[in-house]
């Protein structure tokens, strides 16, 4: 009896089966499609990489040179190389607008034959008009401006009226720490500021028509080595920054008190720059020369940075 009660039970149970899996079979059936089990993501662990979506992080930039650190630097190259030197500098940026170095920019300095360059300005305006230099005066200018003779400068400014040049070059292009020599037939004891050589450096390229100016920064650019005199006039800015282009008026003059050397141009059509030197009396003029050089080598590292930037 209980074991056909056994088998009935076992019976029933596999009816309930089959009863269970045609109803499911049912169920699903009513579906046109098929249901997608869905599957749960798996939290992200700390070994997954970054999204490569994500932006890089900036690198820092270089910071520009400090001015006056560089100004320092110039000042102690040149003292260093010649104790006792005295200096004048500005570099003046024309991409930017702004001075970017100086020492005493408005100090006045002897300027020896970088006067010739108002002499040369003044011999070619009159009362509002400028003239384009032919002929015999163009190359009188360019003896003058790229051989540094002294013979022409001497002859324009006596035409010119000796110190009369200088005031009406001072008021001409606005110069605030030029001073007229006390004797009137010394022109290169005029006195200019480092700051008053920049402005009449960028008066000539920017304010200047171009017919009367470019006869002047082609003589500049074509400075001569030696100049007419013999006097090696490559110190300083030539020298000191190898590969770059320039325009410059250098100028050279002993005294009594001291030698006098200065360096001064425009650089890669961008930057003025005027370094003016006072030496001590009996320095020779080869250490002089290097002294001048030394200080715009120190000058050469910060124009690469800022022109790189």
């Amino acid at each position: 009896m209980a074991r056909a009660l056994g088998w009935t039970l076992a019976a029933a149970g596999l009816t309930a089966t089959v009863l269970t899996t045609a109803i499911a079979v049912t169920a699903s059936a009513r579906h046109d499609t098929p249901v997608a089990a869905v599957v749960p993501a798996s939290p992200p662990t700390s070994s997954d990489p970054p999204s490569s979506s994500e932006p890089p992080t900036p690198t820092p930039a270089t910071p520009l040179p400090d001015p006056a650190e560089v100004a320092d630097e110039v000042t102690d190259a040149a003292t260093a190389a010649s104790k006792g030197t005295q200096v004048g500098l500005v570099v003046y940026d024309e991409k930017t607008g702004k001075t970017i170095a100086e020492t005493d920019p408005d100090q006045p300095h002897y300027t020896a034959s970088v006067v010739k360059l108002l002499i040369a300005l003044d011999s070619l305006y009159d009362d509002g008009t400028w003239r384009v230099p032919e002929g015999e005066d163009a190359q009188d200018l360019t003896d003058m401006l790229a051989g540094s003779d002294d013979a022409i400068a001497s002859k324009l400014w006596e035409e010119g009226g000796d110190t009369a040049v200088i005031g009406r070059m001072t008021d001409l292009i606005g110069l605030s720490h030029t001073l007229e020599p006390t004797e009137p037939g010394e022109w290169g004891m005029t006195k200019m500021s480092p700051e008053d050589v920049v402005t009449t450096y960028r008066y000539l390229e920017n304010t200047v028509p171009a017919a009367t100016a470019q006869p002047l920064l082609t003589a500049l650019a074509d400075a001569r080595q030696p100049a007419d005199d013999g006097y090696p006039q490559y110190f300083g800015i030539p020298d000191g920054l190898p590969g770059s282009t320039w325009e410059i008026k250098q100028c050279w003059m002993i005294r009594r008190s001291a030698l006098v050397l200065n360096t001064t141009g425009i650089v890669d059509s961008r930057y003025v720059v005027v370094l003016f030197t006072q030496q001590r009396a009996g320095t020779s003029s080869a250490k002089g020369r290097a002294t001048v050089t030394a200080g715009i080598k120190a000058l050469a590292p910060a124009l690469a940075a800022w022109t790189a930037d």
